[in-house]
């Protein structure tokens, strides 16, 4: 095996793994980690490979020693979109891609749920020289638009503030477990307390949800428990609540982790490289758009996902026995050599901008990428426009953070015209 001598992919929680990366390409495309007793799959051609082949490289939830605490989360149900393989992953996938969140109806979202949510966060925002952007903006925009996608009853600051810690807590055992940590021999406590934190908060999710979810099989209009309830039917002719609770948590726990983060290193790049910020303001909405397909590119959201070998094969000229875990390095791959020039900066003029892995490729792509976008670019530029002075003020050094799932932060900005030009740093971590 071609190991990683004493480095492993964990060392790499709360740092920025770049480096890492392009110590583990120098060895090859593919390559052993034995800590985590899997294979890092760093090449963009060969993660291509594997994403595409769903069978031959499985999504692992089901055979993983995570998997029964995955299904209390997911309520027990088999028919979650995390448990499901083969013909009827495919139709629920074309389902969300093609329907429940295809373009235009997130064109149509765009004007009742994402930009009343940003609009409404600038409001609250008025009068302030100086805000740390994450804990004032970013963290809440994405499931303030969650809760008008759903139509909740309740939208108020407090209740939001429960959603989003209590998605927090799954987002953080999701993080252990594609680390393969529930897999080794010996379960750490804190892993054990993660994994118990993120059960309960998954059942106090349903408590909260179920009254919506309960009123909408009747009382129906055109938020996205209606739309579920609608749609299901073709799916499984017996649709019920539970599936319907867990496709409502699915939009929860994918579109509001992810979202918060992209959002953080968006910003975090912009407000560090003075001459890239200066270009994506003069170059309007178009530019914002260019630029927030390169921050997904090089800075994006999931840094990694987990598949299980289903036979014995050969992935980038390495033999790879069945049963074994290969870990497919997204962030890696978005900025390998091989398949981009000049990988490691920002082209805002970059061919097939969206070329890139952020959002996955296969039968799993993500099927809330043009939400993910519409938050993204929104966000972003409506920040930009609001501030034209905006950049950091000096108040809290800035980390990257996080492992499945990293961003910058704290971002504590000012607002007010900077007493000297901020010097551009030219770079991109």
């Amino acid at each position: 095996m071609n190991t990683l001598m004493e480095e492993s992919f964990l060392d790499t929680e709360n740092a920025e793994p770049h480096a890492f990366y392009d110590r583990v390409r120098a060895r090859g495309d593919v390559v052993w980690d034995e800590r985590m007793q899997a294979w890092l799959v760093v090449g963009n051609e060969v993660a291509r490979a594997a994403l595409q082949d769903d069978e031959l490289f499985m999504h692992p939830f089901s055979t993983m020693q995570a998997g029964s605490a995955y299904a209390k989360i997911r309520g027990e149900n088999p028919r979650s979109f995390f448990f499901l393989h083969g013909e009827k992953h495919h139709e629920m996938h074309r389902w969300w891609v093609r329907d429940l969140l295809s373009p235009q109806w997130v064109n149509r979202y765009r004007p009742a749920a994402i930009e009343p949510a940003i609009t409404g966060l600038l409001e609250r925002l008025e009068g302030r020289d100086e805000f740390d952007l994450v804990n004032d903006f970013i963290t809440h925009l994405p499931v303030e638009v969650f809760a008008r996608l759903l139509d909740l009853p309740r939208k108020d600051r407090a209740f939001l503030a429960e959603l989003k810690q209590l998605n927090d807590n799954i987002a953080a055992f999701a993080s252990v477990a594609s680390a393969l940590k529930l897999e080794a021999a010996e379960v750490s406590e804190e892993t054990r307390r993660i994994t118990d934190c993120a059960v309960a908060a998954a059942q106090k999710l349903d408590e909260i949800l179920r009254p919506v979810v309960i009123d909408r099989a009747t009382n129906r209009g055109e938020d996205m428990i209606s739309r579920l309830w609608l749609g299901g039917p073709n799916i499984f002719p017996d649709w019920n609540e539970v599936d319907t609770l867990d496709a409502c948590r699915r939009l929860l726990f994918a579109g509001i982790d992810t979202t918060t983060h992209a959002l953080a290193n968006a910003f975090y790049m912009l407000l560090t490289d003075a001459d890239l910020m200066a270009r994506v303001r003069a170059g309007g909405r178009e530019a914002v758009e260019r630029f927030a397909e390169e921050a997904l590119r090089l800075n994006g959201t999931v840094q990694f996902r987990s598949r299980r070998v289903t036979a014995d094969t050969v992935l980038g000229g390495v033999p790879i026995a069945k049963g074994q875990m290969i870990v497919v390095i997204l962030m890696a791959a978005n900025r390998d050599p091989k398949a981009f020039v000049c990988p490691h900066a920002v082209d805002l003029e970059r061919p097939q901008a969206r070329n890139h892995l952020a959002f996955l490729t296969g039968p799993r792509t993500c099927p809330g990428s043009g939400l993910a976008r519409a938050e993204l670019v929104g966000g972003l530029h409506a920040m930009l426009e609001r501030y034209p002075n905006l950049h950091l003020s000096g108040g809290g050094q800035p980390s990257f953070h996080g492992f499945m799932m990293r961003s910058y932060g704290p971002l504590q900005v000012s607002t007010k015209a900077p007493a000297t030009n901020t010097t551009s740093t030219g770079t991109q971590p």
